[in-house]
């Protein structure tokens, strides 16, 4: 006989026991279940986020392609340039893999613009949408990358796994969001973000007088002018098309053909700020300014240490989105705070009848070279 604890049916106090006991071993499972919802509603947003942004460069690629190319043929292209891959080069030999590394990009993006310049004839608009295409493989890894762990984690009920993969789901949706959108814009062919160097290279030209021009290195355009009794030699990705050029060959064309030993080199770039930073802050420092892997930092970095000349650097900070999507106004107003300050660095660092190079690091979409034949 049970005996009854006050005005508690002993019955009831059993089965809530039972349930609390089978709750805390049943916790871990109700957990996993709710994070692996909360991944699974990230991929089909992702998924709607992909077919949106690949709707979007078909219908650019097929409003300029050639007469004689196919749909199919587009769609194709499209698939086979999203899947495609690059294999990084191997590091036994770490004293010879900035070559290597020089060589696998600089292929890289030959094939991608070789593949699109099939289906487009407008060299402007092959860049343009390679650079799309490129964005939208991008945001194909990041899925697939997602999708794989999520499988993993609920394929051997890794709890831990996936606890992580949750708590980088904000990242994930900005990074995603933020790659949405640069595909737009890539496509409209207008400034990003990351054009902030490139455009003040071109302020700096609309400045000079008696501007020459060097197109002797691909995608880069190199140009010489008179600053005030000095010579400039400015340095930047050949626009309005997307490239962010060949810098570093621009800078050994610059010592080793033209034979210039500037006074200083000069690099302007974006840069990501912190968050309690504020977009368009612009600082100086020295060295290079200049993301991606490194390999042409590193040739820069070698020239001017060979020729022992000093490297400044202007970075104006601003977020990874807003990098990577149409140039904001506050953006803008940096870059022509930026044209002055690099100006009066000029005037106050470098006499009349010495020289100093100047390079606009970034992608150039969208920014033209002023004066150009």
């Amino acid at each position: 006989m049970l005996i009854q604890v006050g005005n508690i049916d002993p019955w009831w106090y059993i089965i809530s026991i039972l349930v609390w006991f089978a709750l805390i071993f049943m916790l871990q499972d109700l957990q996993m279940m709710r994070y692996l919802n909360q991944v699974s509603g990230f991929l089909t947003y992702l998924g709607q986020l992909l077919s949106g942004a690949s709707a979007n460069v078909l219908s650019a690629l097929e409003k300029v392609k050639r007469r004689e190319v196919q749909r199919a043929e587009l769609e194709s292209t499209l698939k086979k340039m999203v899947d495609f891959a690059v294999i990084e080069p191997t590091a036994l030999d770490p004293g010879g893999i900035v070559p290597k590394y020089k060589h696998i990009i600089n292929t890289y993006v030959d094939t991608y613009e070789k593949e699109i310049g099939r289906l487009v004839e407008d060299g402007v608009l092959v860049k343009n949408l390679a650079t799309a295409v490129e964005a939208l493989r991008y945001m194909n890894y990041i899925y697939k990358v997602v999708d794989h762990y999520y499988r993993t984690a609920r394929k051997y009920k890794a709890f831990y796994l996936v606890i992580q993969l949750t708590m980088l789901l904000p990242l994930l949706k900005e990074m995603t969001d933020t790659v949405n959108e640069a595909v737009n814009s890539f496509i409209k062919g207008v400034p990003i973000g990351d054009s902030a160097g490139p455009l003040v290279a071109y302020n700096i030209l609309s400045q000079c007088g008696a501007v020459i021009y060097h197109y002797e290195v691909r995608d880069t355009a190199i140009a010489e002018c008179d600053f005030e009794g000095r010579r400039v030699y400015v340095i930047k990705a050949m626009g309005p098309g997307s490239t962010v050029g060949r810098l570093d060959e621009a800078v050994e064309y610059v010592f080793g053909k033209l034979g210039v030993r500037p006074k200083y080199i000069v690099t302007i770039d974006a840069a990501l700020r912190l968050e309690g930073e504020k977009t368009g802050e612009v600082a100086e420092g020295i060295g290079v300014a200049m993301g991606g892997v490194g390999v042409e930092k590193f040739n820069i970095e070698s020239y001017a240490t060979k020729y022992g000349v000093p490297l400044y650097a202007y970075l104006i900070k601003m977020r990874q989105s807003e990098a990577l999507t149409t140039m904001t106004s506050e953006i803008y107003n940096a870059v022509r705070h930026t044209t002055g300050r690099v100006l009066d660095f000029i005037r106050n660092n470098v006499a009349p009848g010495e020289s100093v190079l100047v390079i606009g690091v970034g992608n150039t979409v969208g920014v033209g070279q002023p004066y150009a034949a």
